[in-house]
């Protein structure tokens, strides 16, 4: 009887506060494009925030195929890894540590270097030297990152409903 009992309470503790997720007070849909040496994806996903906490879900066909959480490390399906590991592995070497946080939160890299804005209050960043070449656009409704140089490229942009026009 007293197996049970310690049967019954561990699994209600498990229940309770061990499987407990990270709960977002940010979560907007978005059309996200991201074509990386090991990431190529293009279709719906899910952008979620909490202070430095980001979290990006990607859909194909409405099944989830694909988690990036990035908090104190950055998890993804094949695991956890710091985020200089991350971004070594799945960027490129040179950037800093924070260049997906950022890309993904729509803030300024590079500690905002090269930025000019442009009419509208479209941000831009200018990255360029032997190793990069990074065009970055930031505005209300799309972030565009692209370093041609390394053969990256991320979109997230707003989903616009079908029946609108411009």
């Amino acid at each position: 009887m007293q197996k049970y009992f310690i049967l019954w309470v561990s699994a209600f503790a498990l229940l309770v506060g061990g499987c407990a997720t990270k709960h977002y007070s940010i979560s907007t849909p978005k059309m996200i494009v991201i074509k990386s040496p090991k990431l190529k994806y293009a279709d719906m996903g899910y952008l979620r925030y909490e202070g430095d906490a980001v979290e990006m879900e990607l859909f194909t066909a409405g099944v989830a195929v694909e988690k990036i959480s990035i908090d104190k490390q950055v998890c993804v399906s094949a695991g956890c890894m710091s985020e200089e590991a991350f971004v070594s592995e799945y960027l490129y070497k040179d950037y800093p540590r924070d260049t997906m946080r950022r890309v993904l939160q729509g803030e300024p890299i590079f500690d905002g270097n090269g930025t000019s804005e442009s009419c509208g209050g479209v941000k831009i960043q200018n990255i360029r030297n032997d190793e990069m070449d990074i065009v970055y656009r930031r505005s209300s409704s799309e972030t565009f990152f692209k370093d041609r140089l390394n053969g990256l490229m991320i979109k997230i942009s707003e989903i616009r409903d079908g029946n609108e026009t411009k």
